[in-house]
This record gives structure tokens, sequence and C-alpha cells, in this order.
């Protein structure tokens, strides 16, 4: 029965290749036969039903936010992105399994690349929405961790799935002081390549460089290694403190040729080794849109070949840039299985929040191979779901076995996991389920547990009751399902959305996050002419939302 928990996975690469005005409309709608949660659609230009009025509210909403920065929009040629679809976490009986396991995530960069591509007035593709990326790029005020991870939850009645209700699980890092962070000794990785000069890349690699290294104190060091058709080395390791002398190597980086990406990515693991300090953040940060041509470009034959330094504890981050000529597979599995975490920047703003505000979430790593298992109470939870999380779905053993790989987690990182939950008992008295987290110390090989309830007194009796942080990441993941479209966000429409974020206090909704999450469901409202994938054979009209599909 593990397999049920399993995600539905279609090992197929999206790979689509669209003007601006025409993304994507040639793609083919693959699916398992299995039930319609199981589909994904990598069409992107299918009209959407969306009544009039919405579209009007949408357009006036938008009128002030776009009419500036019209005359910035510009049209992407020979634009080709590759993603991997991961399918669709099906809804599970209890009588069936009761466990649900999978790797700890903190990525944000498919929420942040489908942000600007909706800034820039294009539809994101469905098979790079990866829900739990978008819950995961808020901040959510969670109580602070005494021990190594604290665990926030709530149960309340679902906004969006009609006769479910919503479980809501923030588990919260703790926080480092001053004198517990580690010193840093960093390998900037350059992408250099001919592809790095369209679209802005080059220079907001440079600016998250040069903002990156302005951060760090005279403990750290950096060392800059380049690649195009070879690789090279830009700077030898050097005290972050010099700080000239780093800023002019950043600056002398000029595009050209192939992307060797392989090369490049061996080098920087050989430099990291020799800068190696026990105790130190010894990491690998690698800044490129992926586009890899010359040599390996297949994420497990160059994990495989750094396999040695991740065990060495070599942590790696993964940077992505642009929208046109964007290799999204490439970036997150070497981050996914590379122990380190994924990140997109298309601003300023985004560099920022990466290495300014979230400096120590990036470089400090409190946790390593973390890992949640779930088993709910069949007497309280009759089905479930599983929002996102389908390409770090693990078996029910995996959760126990040392040698499994799990999520990478920074101090200060909060983990968001949202489940859709069928009552059994309309009067709770027991606990929903246990929670488990696993992990290793970063330099260590230690397997440790972290056990707690879920009780019943969590559950909230109405929506209004419901605490802002829950109705935020509810919202988050409904937009996220609406933009993958997946089978359940067909009963509920991006105008629903927005009413969920105006029952949000004032001081939430100028949180300058949930300004940009309502501006990206306005854009989305806009553009969105995509028809239901699912209408000819499962209507809306003849939804069961007590469902359960038949698993295969």
């Amino acid at each position: 029965m593990q397999q049920i928990l399993k995600p539905l996975k279609l090992f197929t690469f999206t790979i689509f290749l669209a003007c601006l005005m025409n993304c994507s409309s040639q793609m083919q709608t693959e699916h398992d036969s299995a039930t319609a949660e199981e589909f994904v659609v990598t069409g992107s230009r299918i009209r959407a039903q969306q009544p009039a009025a919405e579209k009007a509210r949408a357009r006036a909403a938008m009128h002030m936010e776009l009419k500036d920065k019209a005359a910035s929009y510009h049209r992407i040629d020979n634009n080709q992105q590759i993603f991997k679809t991961y399918g669709v976490n099906p809804t599970i009986d209890t009588k069936n399994t009761t466990v649900s396991t999978f790797a700890m995530d903190v990525d944000n960069s498919s929420y942040k690349l489908a942000s600007h591509m909706l800034e820039n007035q294009r539809m994101p593709h469905s098979a790079g929405i990866r829900v739990e990326e978008f819950v995961n790029s808020l901040e959510y005020n969670y109580a602070q961790a005494s021990q190594k991870f604290a665990v926030n939850a709530e149960v309340f009645p679902s906004p969006f799935r009609q006769g479910y209700h919503v479980l809501h699980v923030g588990i919260q890092t703790q926080q480092l002081t001053e004198d517990n962070k580690r010193g840093s000794n960093l390998v900037l990785v350059a992408d250099v390549s001919g592809s790095m000069a369209s679209d802005n890349k080059l220079a907001l690699l440079k600016q998250a460089f040069t903002t990156l290294v302005s951060q760090l104190d005279s403990n750290d060091q950096v060392a800059i290694v380049g690649y195009s058709d070879d690789a090279f080395v830009v700077l030898p390791a050097t005290k972050a403190n010099n700080q000239r002398k780093i800023m002019a190597a950043i600056n002398s980086l000029e595009t050209l040729g192939s992307t060797n990406a392989e090369e490049g990515i061996l080098l920087a693991y050989e430099v990291a080794e020799k800068m190696y300090l026990p105790g130190f953040n010894n990491r690998v940060i690698i800044t490129s849109d992926g586009m890899a041509n010359v040599g390996s470009t297949d994420p497990k034959m160059i994990l495989n070949k750094i396999e040695d330094y991740k065990q060495k504890g070599i942590f790696l981050t993964t940077v992505g840039v642009g929208l046109g000529m964007y290799n999204d597979y490439l970036l997150e599995q070497l981050a996914n299985k590379g122990n380190g975490n994924y990140l997109y920047v298309g601003n300023q703003g985004d560099i920022q929040s990466a290495f300014v505000d979230g400096l120590s979430k990036q470089l400090q790593t409190v946790a390593k191979d973390s890992k949640v298992q779930i088993k709910f109470n069949p007497n309280m939870v009759s089905q479930y779901r599983l929002l996102g999380y389908e390409n770090r779905a693990l078996e029910t053993d995996d959760f126990t076995d040392a040698t499994k790989d799990g999520g990478e987690i920074g101090a200060g990182h909060s983990v968001t996991v949202i489940y859709e939950i069928k009552l059994a008992n309309a009067l709770p008295t027991l606990d929903f389920a246990d929670i488990s987290i696993a992990y290793k110390l970063p330099q260590g090989e230690k397997v440790n547990y972290i056990h707690k309830a879920i009780p019943y007194q969590i559950l909230k009796d109405t929506l209004a009751s419901t605490s802002s942080d829950s109705k935020l990441s509810i919202a988050m993941a409904a937009f996220a399902e609406k933009l993958r479209q997946s089978y359940w966000s067909r009963a509920y429409r991006y105008n629903d959305i927005v009413i969920m974020l105006d029952s949000l206090p004032t001081q939430y909704q100028q949180q300058k996050q949930v300004k940009q999450l309502r501006r990206n469901i306005y854009q989305a409202q806009l553009i969105d002419d995509r028809a239901d994938p699912f209408e000819s054979e499962h209507p809306i009209s003849k939804m069961n939302f007590d469902r359960v599909p038949v698993i295969e």
C-alpha cells in the first residue's frame, strides 16, 4: 500500500518554445487514466471561463499597477523553458493508508518565477508550479522554536473544497544569535555563457554576488568560479573584508561561449574542498539560467560526481535568473539532491530578500535530511490530500532510513504543510494525527526525532475564527492549484481567492507579500484563457467532493 503515498509521477520533460503572445499553444495534454487528479496539463493558452464582471474588476485593480510598467514589457523571442512534471497528489482514504511521508522543502523559486512571468504579462507554465514553493515563499508569524523545531497547527473549514477541512502545519526552526552564527567559506559560481547575455541575466548575477558579499564579515572567505565552454577560477579564496578585490572580480565577468555547467560545478567543489573548514558553513552558490549544452546536462550524472563533497558537508545553493531560456529542472534537481536550496531572483527586491533579509536562512544550515511523517487517526480523518510536495514524496520506511535524502533547513526557516482532510467525526474528541520530524545536524549523520500529537482542540468551527496565517497560506495554495489546473481548483475562481485576502486584517493586507500576491492573482485572472481540461469527461456540474479516485 505504500505506493498509494507516492504522487502520480509522469517522468516527462515539458519543454515549451514560445513567443510572448503565443506561449506553448502546441503542447499536448497528458494524463493517467486512473483518475482526473492524475492529469498533468502542459498547455497554457487554453480558454478559461471568467465572469465578465470579475475580469473588469481585475482590469481596474491592475490599471494603476501596469500603466507605468507597460513601456518596460518586451517580447522574448526564442523563449525556451524546461520543466519536469510530477503529477498532482490524489485524495487518500485512511482505510487504505494513514501515513504521509515527505522531505521538507524551503525553496521559493517556483513562486518567484511565476510572479515575474505574470508581471511580464505571461501565463506561467503549469508544469513549473510547485504548490509547496508558493506556500513557503511567504513569511508567517509562527511561534519561535525553543528546540530545533517548533510545530504550529490549526484545522479549519476549507473555503475551497466543499465538505472538507484544512490542516495547516507550520514548522519553525530556531533563530541563531550573532554569537552562534558560523563563519562561511563560499564559492560563487558564475554562468557566463552566451545565454546569460540576454534578459538582464548577467546584471542580476552581478547584483546578487555584490549584495551577498557586502553582507559577509572578516571571518568569511569567498572564491569565484566562472564557466562557459570551460571552467576557470576568477578569484581564488579571498577574505571577505577585501571588498575591493572581490568586487573587481565580479565586475570583470563577461559572457561568451557555450554552457559547460558540469565542469563549472566540479571545479567549484574542488575549490570548496580546498577552502573547507570543519564547523564553518562550506557552500557552493551557483547562479545560472540552467541552460547547459556542453558536457553532462543530466543532474543525476552531475550529482553522482559531487557525492563525496556532499557527504563531507559542502552544501549547495542554486540561484536562477531570467525568464527566457531557462532550465528549471536542472537547477531544482541539483539543489533538491545536492544538500541545498533553490532560489530565483528577478530583480533587486528578490536579491534583498534572499541575501540581506534572509541571509541566515540561506547560509546558516541548522538541519539536513529533514523529513516529515504524519499519521492520521482514521477515527477522526477519513480522507486526506497533501497539497504539493509531489517531488519530495517518500516511502513510509524512508522516514527512518538514514540513507534517504531529506531537505536542508536554515536558521529561521519555516516549512508550511497543507492538507485537505475529511473529518470522520462531527464531534472530535481524539487527536487528529501524530506528526514526526526526522533530521540530522549539519555535520552529523545521526538521525534525531521529534514527535508531537495534533490534538482536536486546534479545530476552528468557522473560517472567521481561523488565524490570519492559515487564511493566507490556503489562499496561496489555492492560487498555485489554480495556476497548475489541479482537478479540485475547478470549484473556485480567482476572485474567490481575492475575497479570502480581503478577509485578512488590515495589517496583513498592507504587507508587501500580500500586495504582491493580490497583484499576481489579478494579472492571472486577466490573461488566463485556458479551458478546463477535465470538463468533457468530468463536468463541474457533476463533481463529487467526496469522490476518492481509484489508485492504480
